[in-house]
């Protein structure tokens, strides 16, 4: 009944309510792991604008057993970025690792992707494409339901992680109905 009350509440006034659970200010970052470190960090940079801040390592792995599990690798660096106006992205480069270097299908348990907003996808993906980036076919418009507006397309980094250019200039669908909004790096304040 109070997580019932909160939500109702939440709608009402078009702003998150904290109903259960850890009260959270959002998302910090989003933590992907790279083959390259400076192949990525350089990727990261020159298309997107992105700035890394903070780099750490290499640890040793084995001295960060207290810590709580560790992978199998031998050491970790690690580089923390800023990309516009959202989350951060931490990258990962495991020395000597015996985790798969395969990526994972779109459909695999534990799959993901990071999407980066543009107004302009069509665009930015010709920019991909002349750059040689790997465009996952062609972008889609949104023509109906809550999605409505909203354009995307797929495509892989160079290390073979697929990404996403997703833009919704004039709003989504749902928006129309009233009430919350989903955060937006073209209005990250709200």
């Amino acid at each position: 009944m109070k997580y019932l009350a909160a939500t109702l509440l939440a709608i009402a006034l078009g702003g998150p309510v904290q109903a259960q659970g850890v009260s959270i200010a959002g998302i910090d970052h989003v933590g992907i792991n790279v083959p390259d470190l400076t192949q990525a960090e350089d990727f990261f940079a020159q298309t997107f604008g992105c700035v890394a801040l903070t780099h750490i390592g290499p640890f040793q792995l084995k001295d960060l057993a207290a810590a709580g599990p560790t992978p199998r690798a031998d050491s970790v660096r690690l580089a923390m970025l800023r990309c516009g106006a959202g989350a951060n992205i931490e990258l990962f480069e495991y020395g000597n690792p015996s985790g798969s270097r395969a990526m994972p299908r779109a459909e695999d348990a534990g799959a993901s992707h990071i999407a980066f907003y543009t107004d302009d996808v069509r665009a930015g993906a010709a920019y991909l494409k002349a750059r040689g980036i790997k465009i996952l076919g062609e972008p889609v418009t949104m023509a109906s339901g809550d999605t409505e507006g909203e354009t995307w397309v797929h495509f892989q980094s160079p290390w073979g992680a697929e990404m996403e250019l997703v833009g919704y200039p004039q709003g989504k669908g749902y928006e129309r109905r009233g009430g919350m909004k989903l955060w937006s790096p073209k209005a990250p304040a709200r």
